[in-house]
């Protein structure tokens, strides 16, 4: 039996349901858990003394008089009276009952007769599953309450994934896995039973990974068909058709089948119609549905069915951004090639929608058909994202030797630049094909355009504050937002990061934010202290499908998430992280600019962690991945180096390493990685006060205050400054640092015979200590010291429930102890951490 979760409302409903009323009915489509909910009730209803009688209906039971509940009534039901005399038998039975039906909508006519009477008259209480639209009289007359199941949420599924695999799940794997599902329990779990039985589904490194794509056989496969039931040509026509262009318009579909058809489906729940945008759009009952109806439709078939779908939106005009993609995919799909003008329209847009995988097929598609002048500059871009930058530059050199206007070079100049520099770090290279393009009779947006590449690329290598005045250039209108994403990248850099924020909002205003707005809003938020709202923001992000080519996405999202849970002290977490964000590319394959990042990432969680030997091999991989050309990019890899030493254990060459780390950013002019070097130095044992407190005259965010308020307290040798340093960190969610504090304020305490003093902050460490996972720094280690005075579990759980605004006496509801035994606890807790009150507690214990 796999793992119980989410229903908890559920849970409850149709307890009382069965406590006040005649009982409950759970209605929900196959596979979503009814079954599953069904036991979790049994199992609460036995614990109490009740007694159940359980049933399953079944087709095969359907057309038999009481035949699905046979099991609990006498054998000969022959009499004038059969009803009368099953009620007779049920009124025998031990009380309370309770009866159990599963599948109620198999139910015969006799039994659903005896259930009503049972209900009416209170016989007995009663809970029934079933399917939507099927005998519903038992409780569309109100004799049950109506509980309704639908599919799980996504954090309820990914949840009960990680549960049932007993590890976590990597996001691709995940979304994946709920793409298929779409929180059908059932479904998820044949999924996983046949991913792992064939090892599509595998464990790497301790996280669960899908390999390849899913493949719909066996058990899975029969359940599927099993949910489509019987289909009749019609049918199955309509199906195919939205199997190969789901989600589609109403009116676009309703012309190629006949309208009983889609009625008759709906009613079945094979289809859904729903409005988007002003329009009904139409989609199959579940994703599952059409990969079972794609796998057996036949070759020829299934090209007719795009042929039709592709001349049918045709006719319509093709109105809308997306539907020159739809057209040139049906008429690949179908066989029938389209225009090369058509596939290279398609892939322009297919690219501006950021699908790269279908830019990439249609592109090659063009290039096929002789059209590769026309789909240059898109190729080499797909190229350079799907990790082949080697071969984006022999094909846009080659495009490029051709006879081409000097409007179309300047535009695949463009591109070629930005993969010489971007993907294989060539800055030499790119600047001079951008030279070699910038000729004088191009037109102004041209030449304008090729002076935000740049500028875009200058940001990789160049002093942030010349390239954050060169982002003010003025350059055509729509060219603007380039520049303004630029200077919001440069003044991340910076550590400017309200002024980011700023940027963002001016350059999205009255549009939706881009993924790469939002990852800079969430690097912001992050380095500025505000670790709640950046994790926050990530996590929404997380939780959408991505493209495995969009690198710089994935890369980006985990560092920032890595990050927050490395500030936590959560090690275990931020490592798994950083492994996700971390490309595994074949060896042959070149690094490209973000490559250094996530690995230089994966040695910070390693070290955290105490893996030294995975630290080091990340560290080693990240030098490599190193270029000139991304220099700020690389300072990622310079800070990490000094935490890679610390966790070997040679602390001078760390804090050496932190420094000269410092003076790196500081010399590009990246003072928020200069100001993280410096407390990480401060950290190991360096007085950096001076320079952490004179970055905070333009560095005005509250983290990198808090950073200068910690180097000063360390350079002092002042517990009180350290123990409100600690304060701050942990009122900013920084709990590691925070924990660190008040471990150097312990040892300070001890050494000034301070012992009660030593041991309120020890105390307090302790507490956040208690929510770390496999985090190990040298402050934690020497300031481990043992302490006669903790707090025990208990008088933790007292003390967080208190700072949450609970009485006594609620507290002591919620423990299930008493009053006086919650009060006792609460006197240790203050006398153990030097405290009068909660308003001092809470100060201490920061935010519930």
């Amino acid at each position: 039996m796999w793992p119980f979760v989410g229903r908890a409302r559920e849970l409850e409903d149709v307890v009382s349901a069965l406590t006040s009323e005649p009982g409950a009915a759970l209605v929900g489509p196959a596979g979503v858990g009814k079954t599953r909910l069904t036991d979790e009730v049994v199992t609460r209803l036995e614990r109490t003394g009740v007694v159940v009688r359980r049933c399953y209906a079944t087709v095969a039971t359907s057309s038999i008089p009481f035949g699905a509940m046979a099991a609990m009534l006498p054998a000969d039901l022959r009499t004038a009276n059969p009803l009368g005399r099953a009620v007779e038998h049920l009124l025998a039975l031990s009380r309370p009952l309770v009866i159990v039906v599963d599948d109620a909508h198999l139910l015969d006519d006799a039994s659903v007769a005896l259930l009503q009477h049972v209900i009416r008259h209170r016989h007995a209480r009663v809970l029934v599953t079933a399917r939507p639209g099927d005998r519903t009289e038992l409780w569309q007359e109100g004799l049950l309450r109506r509980v309704t199941v639908d599919d799980l949420a996504r954090s309820e599924s990914d949840l009960l994934l990680e549960r049932a695999l007993g590890g976590p799940v990597d996001t691709r794997s995940a979304t994946l896995l709920w793409s298929a599902s779409t929180g059908n329990p059932l479904y998820l779990r044949e999924l996983v039973v046949s991913g792992r039985a064939v090892g599509s589904l595998r464990t790497d490194d301790g996280i669960w990974s899908w390999h390849g794509a899913i493949e719909l056989d066996g058990r899975l496969a029969e359940l599927v068909r099993s949910n489509l039931g019987r289909l009749d040509a019609a049918h199955r026509h309509a199906l195919e058709l939205l199997a190969y262009s789901e989600p589609v318009e109403l009116d676009l579909l309703a012309p190629l089948v006949q309208e009983e058809a889609l009625d008759e489906l709906e009613t079945r729940g094979l289809i859904r119609v729903a409005s988007s945008d002003r329009r009904a759009m139409v989609r199959l009952g579940h994703p599952l549905y059409g990969s079972l109806l794609r796998a057996t439709c036949p070759t020829l078939r299934a090209r007719a069915h795009q042929r039709a779908l592709a001349t049918a939106l045709e006719e319509t005009g093709g109105r809308r951004r997306e539907d020159l993609m739809r057209i040139a995919t049906w008429r690949l799909d179908s066989g029938a090639p389209p225009s090369v003008d058509l596939l290279a329209a398609a892939a322009d847009q297919a690219w501006a929608a950021q699908d790269v995988t279908l830019a990439e097929r249609l592109c090659r598609g063009a290039v096929a058909a002789g059209g590769l002048d026309r789909v240059g500059h898109v190729f080499g871009q797909v190229l350079m994202h799907g990790r082949a930058p080697s071969e984006a530059e022999a094909t846009l050199a080659d495009v490029m030797s051709g006879a081409l206007s000097a409007e179309d070079l300047s535009r695949l100049g463009a591109t070629r630049a930005m993969n010489l520099h971007f993907g294989l770090g060539d800055a030499a290279a790119a600047d001079a094909v951008l030279d070699s393009v910038d000729v004088p009779s191009l037109p102004a947006d041209l030449r304008d355009w090729l002076r935000v590449v740049r500028v875009i690329s200058a940001a990789q290598h160049s002093h942030v504050t010349s390239v954050l005045e060169r982002t003010h250039q003025p350059v055509a209108p729509h060219l603007t937002v380039h520049m303004r994403r630029t200077r919001a990248l440069c003044l991340l850099h910076a550590g400017r990061y309200s002024d980011v924020l700023h940027e963002i909002d001016a350059y999205s205003a009255g549009a939706e934010p881009d993924d790469g707005a939002l990852r800079m809003r969430g690097f912001a938020l992050a380095f500025a202290g505000h670790l709640a709202e950046a994790e926050a923001l990530a996590l929404t992000m997380h939780t959408r499908p991505f493209d495995e080519l969009a690198f710089t996405g994935a890369t980006s999202l985990y560092s920032a998430l890595s990050f927050c849970a490395r500030m936590r002290g959560h090690g275990s977490q931020a490592l798994r992280l950083a492994r996700e964000g971390t490309p595994k590319p074949a060896a042959a394959t070149p690094p490209l600019v973000f490559d250094a990042i996530a690995l230089a990432n994966l040695a910070f969680a390693a070290a955290l962690t105490g893996d030294t030997a995975l630290a080091q091999d990340s560290l080693a991989r990240a030098e490599t991945a190193r270029r000139p050309a991304w220099r700020l990019a690389g300072l990622t890899v310079s800070l990490a180096r000094s935490w890679v030493l610390a966790a070997t254990g040679d602390l001078p060459a760390a804090t050496t390493a932190a420094l000269d780390a410092a003076d790196e950013c500081a010399s590009l002019g990246a003072h928020g990685s200069e100001a993280m070097a410096l407390h990480d130095a401060a950290r190991l044992g360096a007085d950096t006060s001076r320079r952490l407190t004179a970055l905070t005259s333009t560095m005005t965010d509250p983290l990198t205050g808090a950073y200068a308020a910690h180097a000063t307290a360390l350079a002092q040798a002042s517990p009180a400054l350290l123990e409100a340093t600690a304060t701050t960190f942990h009122r900013l969610g920084a709990t590691l640092h925070a924990a660190e504090a008040l471990g150097a304020a312990t040892r300070l305490h001890r050494a000034r015979g301070n012992p009660r003093a030593a041991s309120q902050t020890s105390a307090r460490q302790a507490l956040l200590a208690r929510d770390f996972d496999a985090a190990h720094t040298p402050a934690l280690r020497t300031g481990d010291h043992p302490c006669r005075a903790r707090l025990t579990r208990r008088q933790t759980e007292v003390a967080r429930l208190a700072t949450s605004g609970l009485t006594n006496q609620q507290i002591a509801a919620r423990l299930h102890t008493s009053k006086r035994t919650v009060d006792n606890h609460l006197h240790a807790i203050y006398g153990v951490l030097g405290v009068t009150g909660r308003d001092e507690l809470r100060a201490i214990l920061g935010p519930p």
